[in-house]
């Protein structure tokens, strides 16, 4: 057998950019002859820029950006790619590297390692622990996630869509159906001295500027991620009530946390006379989170707040904001990414 270069790649790894060749091998006695292809890099621990692999990537290099953006929320893929490029460059090598390239590969490596996890039965986004009894779920919103309109992009399908983070287009079909069936009161709720901004029937679109004002979670006792949604109007109690909804066809709840609970719980009740296939989400116990509780008035606190709940236990509804707080981490970059990418980069940090 002789080996010879064949067709020029351009291998990516932690070290950075390597010009290299594929080998061909040629049996001197036949002649024929062998050279890698797709299946074979695959197999040998590299992934694809293309499909003609004129770019391939060590998948070495995945993992560690993903425990990169685990570790450090905030971190760009443009910054992780100058990484690599200086890299390259310290060592007296070509330093250009594409990073639209290098996120659409992670995309897809990391896409279909989802997809071989769900044909082994692996879901992310169910908490052993809770099913199919669960004692409480949180959901809050959080307005840090925010994501600028840009209109002249050209949006690509998220990978992730649906998965964790709803359907846009299910989300707002539901608020709309609420919405026609009741009469929404206009303006804040208040409780004590204090007025809610989460707390309203009802909300127009903050600016014109944002595609996305915020993300709403919601989440169990153990602090795993069930479901979320694209907040597009504020914090409007059509969202939480959604995430109600989702979770109680995967889960028998028995109560559902909020920080605005004795606001939120009429309105619910409201609702489910309008609609009756609501009405088992009433069937739910209310909760008050009990730090938020201390911003309510007394009255609200006796009666709405989780530590004199029966059956509650040690549960505080408080568990969303600790989850809240490790994504307000990641909204230094989402802000600026499409559609798409932010939808990945959600999906990525709670895989």
């Amino acid at each position: 057998m002789s080996v010879s270069a064949g067709r020029l790649v351009h291998l990516i790894n932690i070290n950075g950019r390597y010009d290299l060749s594929l080998p061909v091998w040629r049996c001197i006695t036949c002649h024929k002859t062998w050279t890698p292809e797709l299946q074979d890099l695959i197999q040998s621990g590299y992934w694809p820029g293309s499909f003609a692999f004129q770019t391939i990537y060590q998948i070495d290099l995945f993992t560690s950006f993903e425990q990169f953006k685990v570790t450090a929320p905030g971190l760009s893929r443009q910054a992780f790619v100058n990484m690599l490029e200086n890299r390259s460059r310290t060592f007296g090598r070509i330093d250009t590297i594409c990073g639209k390239t290098f996120q659409k590969a992670f995309l897809e490596w990391t896409y279909c390692r989802h997809e071989k996890e769900k044909l082994s039965g692996v879901d992310h986004f169910l908490c052993p622990a809770c099913v199919p009894d669960a004692v409480a779920v949180s959901a809050d919103g959080n307005r840090k996630l925010y994501r600028f309109n840009k209109a002249k992009e050209v949006e690509e399908q998220p990978f992730y869509e649906g998965i964790f983070i709803a359907k846009d287009e299910d989300v707002a079909a539901f608020v709309d159906f609420i919405q026609q069936n009741t009469n929404p009161v206009k303006g804040r709720g208040t409780c004590g001295q204090s007025t809610w901004a989460a707390a309203r029937e009802t909300s127009k679109k903050s600016s014109n500027k944002l595609d996305e004002e915020g993300l709403e979670v919601a989440v169990c006792r153990h602090n795993i991620l069930l479901k979320g949604l694209n907040m597009k109007r504020g914090e409007i109690f059509a969202y939480p009530m959604f995430l109600q909804n989702e979770v109680a066809t995967k889960t028998n709840c028995r109560f559902f946390c909020t920080d605005i609970m004795c606001r939120y719980w009429p309105y619910l009740q409201k609702v489910a006379q309008a609609v009756p296939r609501l009405q088992p989400l009433t069937e739910m116990k209310p909760f008050l989170s009990v730090m938020h509780a201390k911003g309510h008035s007394t009255s609200c606190e006796v009666q709405w707040s989780g530590k004199n709940q029966t059956g509650a236990g040690t549960t505080i509804g408080e568990e969303v904001e600790q989850v809240n707080s490790f994504l307000s981490r990641v909204a230094l970059t989402t802000k600026y990414m499409s559609k798409a990418g932010k939808c990945h980069v959600h999906s990525l940090v709670f895989l």
